[in-house]
């Protein structure tokens, strides 16, 4: 009687383990895809502000004055491209999660070297 027990919560353990790294699996999955989707939406999203600015595009040190040039940014985009666009920030916080700062109050966030977000310059 105890070795069936002890039996079946080995096996009522073993279960339980296997449905757990089931649902792990399963939710990195679905969290790939809702990024790729995030990406993928920003892509758009872009397209269709680039088609409808008509302000001129900024390619100098004050290109983030332009709102232009923000509507361009994509959470696709790493460091060299927004610094190509904005120009350089004022102010770099780093690391992983990454901040940069732009004059009136416009920032840029990075995760793992990629753009997350951003908020456009305040008139």
């Amino acid at each position: 009687m105890f070795k069936t027990i002890i039996f079946l919560g080995a096996l009522s353990l073993g279960f339980a383990l296997n449905v757990h790294a089931d649902d792990s699996a399963r939710i990195d999955r679905l969290e790939t895809q809702v990024q790729e989707l995030k990406n993928r939406l920003s892509n758009l999203e872009s397209q269709i502000n680039d088609q409808s600015d008509v302000q001129e595009f900024i390619a100098n040190g004050d290109g983030w004055r332009s709102i232009a040039n923000w509507r361009k940014l994509t959470t696709a985009m790493g460091y060299d491209d927004v610094e190509r666009i904005l120009g350089t920030p004022e102010r770099v916080d780093g690391g992983n999660l990454a901040h940069w700062y732009y004059p009136n109050r416009a920032k840029v966030i990075f995760m793992r070297g990629k753009v997350e977000s951003w908020s456009e310059p305040r008139q």
